[in-house]
């Protein structure tokens, strides 16, 4: 027996989900991208996992009272269509540089269960957010890392670099909001590599909205005039769907993480999104990339294994 008000909360529901989908593509074509309205389109922009798993549930119910519904299935390819380009992917072995990113939360003071993921991944460059004083100091036990750039905080913004390889130059560049971010140069297997390290304001305002896409760009921008291989890892605040990710390409960037849910770590992000990434200049390709396990941290660590591309 049939129960119109279940097909009415289907169908309902199915619209939604398809205008969720669909705001990847409306934030590329809304005329200024700094608006109120972009910012809001962006905001919805980043459930997109959430989007395709209440459109296949609603979707399927709408379908069985009315096949007409099925049609809403079309747009499923646009939740890959309008991911922010990644890098090309390699087999080759050669000279891997592996970089992790982590945000360790501000309330975790013990870094123990991430020593232990380091020690299994054995990255050359590590990034770390949401570090605090008292995580910073804990950070003593942690070997192989000789290279230490640390600016801990009791904020959401402290942060550190560490290297296995040579550090040159590194610093802390305040925005207008004095939210820091890290830019050093690593000298590795011969090669000088910028890295930044980033965490910018959560959008929660138009302001920051723009600031996270202006500094994003900004970045891009001097990797791309240095011409240099270079790197920028963070918790980004932002999915590959957002408008934080425009443009990016153009400038030789391109993200080299996947589209595995990041935050929040419940569950190993079960509808979560992916905030956490790892951005490349083109003189990179993939050899892998994968989140990690639990660090006692809201957030899942990730990291990526690249090779420099043949001259």
């Amino acid at each position: 027996m049939r129960n119109p008000r279940l097909y009415a909360y289907a169908r309902f529901i199915t619209v939604c989900c398809v205008a969720g989908i669909l705001l990847p593509l409306i934030s590329h074509a809304l005329p200024n991208p700094d608006s109120s309205i972009a910012w809001i389109v962006d905001l919805g922009a980043h459930w997109q996992w959430l989007y395709l798993s209440g459109l296949l549930v609603a979707g399927g119910i709408a379908s069985w009272g009315h096949k007409g519904w099925a049609s809403a299935f079309l747009v499923v390819p646009i939740v890959w269509i309008s991911v922010a380009p990644q890098a090309q992917v390699t087999t080759q072995k050669s000279q891997i540089f592996s970089v992790a990113s982590a945000n360790v939360n501000l309330d975790n003071q013990s870094p123990e269960q991430l020593i232990q993921w380091i020690a299994q991944e054995q990255p050359d460059v590590l990034v770390l957010l949401e570090v605090s004083p008292v995580y910073a100091a804990e950070l003593k036990s942690l070997t192989g890392y000789p290279y230490r750039y640390m600016v801990p905080d009791d904020s959401p913004f402290g942060m550190a670099l560490l290297s296995r390889s040579p550090m040159l130059n590194a610093k802390t560049i305040l925005n207008a909001e004095s939210i820091g971010r890290i830019e050093a140069e690593i000298f590795w297997s011969g090669h000088l590599v910028s890295v930044v390290a980033y965490h910018p304001m959560p959008p929660i305002a138009t302001r920051y909205h723009r600031m996270r896409n202006t500094e994003l760009a900004q970045i891009a921008t001097r990797f791309s005039d240095e011409g240099h291989p270079a790197i920028l890892a963070g918790d980004l605040n932002a999915t590959p769907w957002s408008s934080a990710f425009h443009g990016l390409e153009a400038l030789g960037l391109k993200r080299v993480t996947g589209l595995k849910p990041t935050w929040p770590a419940i569950g190993q992000g079960w509808l979560g999104i992916p905030i956490d990434h790892v951005l490349a200049t083109k003189h990179w390709q993939v050899i892998e990339h994968h989140s990690g396990s639990d660090i006692g941290s809201d957030h899942l660590p990730v990291i990526v294994r690249l090779s420099l591309v043949a001259n």
